[in-house]
């Protein structure tokens, strides 16, 4: 036994001083002369660390790491790790023994998939299910404190400005787009001035009775019912008192092999003020917005049911669903939630002759994937001869990149506020050859009728070709579906890019 235990000794000995040894533990800070290898690590790690949006928070000392979710504490355990590198920004995983947590009210639970350290960021994949929420599988990004993160989290950003309380509230949207039925999109403009007549279109998933709801049509603003003054104002009041953290776009560079970028949470503010004769636009970050949208889901359920109780001629292209509501003007029955039949099936759509002019031109594709949701219109300007103008926004399939060209319109398309007709000088005009291209394309192309989605599937691909067309002076809109039309996408993309070079390189107007 004598002769082992000295055979054990020399052993420990030798693995010490081949110095392979350098997983983190306080037996090696506790010896007295021994440098620890991990310090540097372990220096950098200790401090405070907040996502951008300031939903999650974690503090470190030592081996002990506290995690906060909107600053209640969720997880506090140990961990260790392997630090075999000089450099600091090298990519070094934390490991823990237990992974689960729950908050102490049992609001929120979840995994610790992964937490590791990168170029001086922590970055933490994570499963979580909350209260009447489904699971979702995210990543946070954390910064030091001290690396310019403020102790609320936001970020100083010369985007937002600030909104005094004579502001007025001219416009608000918020689309979130995500994995299964979490997705939303809610959206109310002014359509006057005076009254105002704030119009609310908008389509999530009501929990309570696991339905979709469908309120308004955004591509015309007559068919939005009007919200209450009363409700716009709340509105208002909440949102000048509401801290929002600044909107950041999702990042579109994976990080190593982690499979959350495939499908970023990508949740999007907008809020147009009035203020002094000048308007303006601040965008926001609606990660655990959670008051917010419970009052626009309130808002939103008032207006269908005053909607729903008012005693009114159907308007011009309302339908009847064969639960036998009649009346509907979206593409989903207010009362059972069904769609509208397809355009094909109500013998909407029309032929289109070689004498046909193209007028107007508008595809809106949304899917699961950010890469894989975009926008394209072309419109008239209003003045005769003149090239219709371009606003777009797509994912380049080359670069990755988010290109965007022209201002969206404020308000529904097509119309200012007042509800005149728009004359849309913010977005660069199209060249008459293209546009006639994109016209002999669409009279050859066999493009199948627009379907929507089933009302369940949040997450499928919805998207829609609307052409409107002008024969011996009447005008025509066919709905197409574009899943398919990869062709038409690839043309859309090469026209964009050179609307964009032309809008580039030609002077501007003084």
């Amino acid at each position: 036994m004598k002769i082992l235990g000295i055979l054990v000794s020399a052993a420990l000995v030798a693995l010490a001083g081949t110095g392979l040894y350098l997983r983190f533990g306080l037996q090696v800070l506790d010896r007295p002369g021994m440098e620890n290898p991990a310090a540097p690590m372990l220096e950098l790690l200790n401090a405070e660390w907040i996502s951008e949006d300031g939903a999650w928070s974690a503090r470190i000392e030592g081996e002990m790491l506290d995690l906060n979710y909107q600053k209640d504490l969720v997880y506090s355990g140990s961990f260790f790790f392997d630090f075999n590198k000089d450099d600091l920004n090298a990519k070094t995983e934390l490991t823990f023994h237990d992974k689960q947590f729950e908050s102490e009210d049992g609001s929120i639970s979840g995994t610790i998939e992964s937490l590791y350290v990168e170029n001086c960021r922590l970055y933490l994949v994570l499963t979580t299910s909350q209260e009447e929420e489904g699971s979702i599988r995210q990543q946070a990004v954390l910064d030091r404190v001290e690396y310019g993160k403020s102790q609320t989290g936001e970020l100083e950003s010369e985007e937002i400005r600030e909104v005094s309380e004579m502001a007025e509230l001219m416009e608000f949207s918020w689309d979130q787009i995500t994995i299964g039925d979490s997705g939303f999109r809610f959206h109310i403009v002014c359509a006057g001035q005076n009254p105002i007549d704030p119009r609310l279109s908008c389509r999530y998933m009501d929990r309570d009775a696991h339905e979709i709801v469908q309120i308004g049509d955004e591509g015309s603003i007559e068919l939005c019912p009007t919200i209450s003054s009363a409700r716009w104002e709340e509105l208002a009041d909440f949102l000048c008192k509401a801290e929002l953290p600044a909107y950041r776009e999702p990042d579109p560079s994976p990080a190593g092999d982690m499979e959350v970028h495939a499908v970023p949470f990508v949740s999007k503010i907008q809020v147009t003020w009035r203020d002094g004769g000048e308007e303006f636009t601040n965008s926001y970050r609606g990660h655990y917005a959670d008051e917010l949208l419970e009052l626009l889901k309130d808002i939103a359920r008032e207006t269908n049911s005053q909607k729903s109780g008012q005693n009114q001629p159907a308007p011009e292209g309302s339908w009847t669903c064969s639960c036998g509501q009649a009346g509907n003007t979206g593409r989903f029955c207010t009362e059972c939630g069904q769609p509208k039949p397809a355009e094909n099936e109500t013998g909407e759509m029309r032929k289109v002759s070689e004498m046909a002019e193209l007028v107007e031109f508008s595809w809106h594709q949304s899917a699961m994937n950010y890469d894989g949701c975009f926008d394209f219109s072309i419109t008239p300007t209003g003045q005769e001869s003149a090239a219709p103008c371009l606003h777009c926004n797509y994912t380049d399939p080359e670069t990755g990149e988010r290109i965007e060209i022209g201002e969206e319109s404020s308000g529904f398309q097509g119309f200012w506020l007042d509800g005149t007709q728009m004359v849309r000088t913010a977005c660069p005009p199209v060249p008459l050859e293209r546009w006639e291209e994109l016209a002999d394309f669409l009279q050859t192309a066999e493009l199948t009728p627009y379907h929507p989605p089933e009302p369940g599937l949040m997450d499928a691909t919805n998207s829609k070709i609307q052409v409107t067309w002008r024969e011996n002076g009447e005008k025509f809109t066919n709905s197409y579906s574009g899943i398919y039309a990869h062709e038409l996408l690839a043309l859309l993309q090469d026209i964009a890019e050179e609307v964009s070079s032309r809008a580039e390189i030609e002077p501007k107007p003084e």
